[in-house]
């Protein structure tokens, strides 16, 4: 099945759910409106989608298990919004979703959308749940009404060095230098400002530094340039398209290097299908969700995994089990809140301590809301794409891969 066809074939099982019979049973109750927003045209369309079936998934879930049962099984009711991959357009949906009565929001994927939902949501107290957007002033503007499951992208770039020093070290320390690459965004470039201050405490010189305008139609020229270097390790730090377009180019200019992406374009459901297994092989990528092998270890975590297959027609990824993740987090906080009320559940969700839950065993982390809004427990994993086109978690090791021996450096990729 083509990227198109599945792409069709989700959003028509994503209207589905959001018209079953469970959905709209009151079962006594009034449902409460729940605001899924993400992009699901433009240029991060698949992206969103995965993040918005992952979220109707739990809605289908939750309602099915009895609603909110301290609200008499009130169902969550699904207002969908697209934010079109544009700032603005994410704004102008929290509007719609204001009028039409949400009483919370989930979303909105990348960080300069998240930046402006959830200050647009701020104007109405409507509390948002960050799923995926990682730019750390999403979080310290001092929004009251924002909540977010891990940390920003400098403590995600510091881990990921971490991460690379400690697989460096076992090996030997056969990479000594890098070329760092990345989208001028302020993702792009916060993440490289962190990359680059940590470099040199990792031992490893960088031998090129280089930004690029997004969707940027000829990538070839930097490419080159990063051949030129000769770098032992190149990190990538782009979405979808882009990281598409820059490793079919390090592979066809055989750019002989270890390859590392920043939990980004390397994990898109899109990814392996359209560079293909020969490119994608050996390819490195820091991930917020450890994968199969290392979460679904649960009966809770089985049953997502089989009913999003069976949903979907496709695997889900670290974007579709945050946004699942984030609408049981709205769930609790409704829970303990006992009210459908905007600022009862910003209330409750700042007191948000789920350990050791199903929830928890699934996403790989405790949640629970610092000060800020922000769940410090999370952190990220380092995974290999193996010859067969499958992410293999690598370091740390208590959720390394037991049934895959890491490979470092990584064999070239081919064209």
């Amino acid at each position: 099945m083509n990227s198109r066809r599945t792409f069709l074939y989700q959003s028509a099982a994503a209207a589905a759910l959001v018209s079953a019979p469970w959905v709209a049973r009151a079962q006594g109750a009034k449902p409460v409106k729940v605001g899924i927003l993400h992009p699901v045209t433009g240029a991060l369309a698949y992206s969103g989608q995965q993040c918005r079936l992952g979220a109707l998934l739990a809605i289908e879930d939750i309602n099915k298990a009895g609603g909110i049962k301290s609200l008499g099984g009130a169902p969550l009711q699904a207002v969908l919004g697209d934010a079109q991959s544009r700032p603005e357009a994410g704004s102008a949906e929290v509007e719609k979703m204001n009028e039409a009565g949400v009483s919370a929001i989930v979303g909105a994927y990348a960080s300069a959308i998240c930046l402006a939902t959830t200050q647009t949501a701020a104007k109405y107290n409507l509390p948002h749940v960050v799923d995926v957007g990682v730019a750390d002033q999403i979080v310290e503007r001092g929004l009251k009404n924002t909540f977010r499951f891990g940390p920003g992208y400098r403590a995600c770039s510091e881990r990921a060095i971490l991460d690379l020093a400690a697989l460096n070290d076992a090996a030997g320390k056969p990479a000594k230098t890098v070329a760092m690459v990345y989208e001028n965004t302020d993702w792009g470039q916060d993440m490289a400002n962190t990359l680059r201050a940590k470099f040199k405490a990792a031992g490893i010189d960088l031998v090129l530094d280089e930004g690029y305008p997004p969707n940027s139609p000829d990538l070839r020229p930097l490419v080159l340039k990063i051949k030129g270097k000769k770098p032992d390790v190149v990190t990538v730090t782009s979405y979808g398209a882009d990281a598409v377009q820059l490793h079919k180019l390090l592979a066809q200019l055989r750019v002989g290097a270890t390859l590392i992406g920043s939990a980004a374009g390397q994990i898109d459901s899109t990814f392996i299908p359209l560079v293909g297994k020969d490119i994608a092989s050996q390819v490195y990528t820091t991930n917020g969700w450890a994968g199969y092998e290392s979460s679904i270890t649960t009966p809770f975590a089985k049953k997502f995994w089989d009913d999003f297959v069976a949903a979907y027609k496709v695997d889900p990824n670290e974007l579709s089990v945050s946004a699942y993740a984030a609408v049981w987090v709205i769930k609790d906080a409704l829970e303990r809140a006992g009210r459908a009320d905007p600022e009862a559940i910003r209330d409750a969700l700042a007191q948000t301590r789920l350990q050791g839950t199903d929830l928890n065993k699934l996403v790989g982390y405790d949640i629970v809301i610092d000060a800020k809004g922000q769940n410090p427990e999370k952190r990220y994993v380092m995974q290999q794409i193996t010859a067969d086109g499958q992410y293999r978690t690598v370091w740390p090791e208590n959720l390394a891969s037991k049934s895959y021996k890491m490979t470092w450096p990584a064999a070239p990729a081919k064209p």
